[in-house]
Parts: C-alpha cells; sequence; structure tokens
C-alpha cells in the first residue's frame, strides 16, 4: 500500500482541500458570491497550488540541472 502512495499524496491532500472548501457551494450553505468573499476560496486556490506544485515536481519542472 505504500509503494501506491508514491507521489499520490499530495494530489490526495489536495482534492480533500478542494472537495471540503466545495461542499459548502454544494450543499448550499452559501452562495456563489459568498464563497467567493470567504476563506474558503483561498483553501480552494491552496489545492490548486499544491497540484500544480506536486504536477510540476513530477516533470522535472522544478529540478535545477547543473
Amino acid at each position: 500500500m505504500k509503494r501506491w502512495l508514491t507521489g499520490k499524496k499530495t494530489y490526495i491532500v489536495s482534492g480533500l482541500l478542494a472537495t471540503v472548501s466545495l461542499v459548502q457551494v454544494v450543499v448550499g450553505d452559501m452562495t456563489l458570491q459568498e464563497f467567493v468573499m470567504s476563506d474558503d476560496i483561498t483553501v480552494l486556490i491552496e489545492a490548486m497550488g499544491f497540484s500544480t506544485l506536486r504536477a510540476g515536481m513530477a516533470k522535472g519542472l522544478l529540478i535545477r540541472k547543473n
């Protein structure tokens, strides 16, 4: 199981962060306008940033080559 998680933990955390931040809009606890003005949009942007960072590392874009 540990081998299966190699390289996927960041994506799992990112997906969970995005899910938690979007649940309030989907359930109807807040409107889209309230969501955009709340701290939950920051969590969603952070989740996308984590995924982008991990994808860059996986492709070797962030490794300095001498």
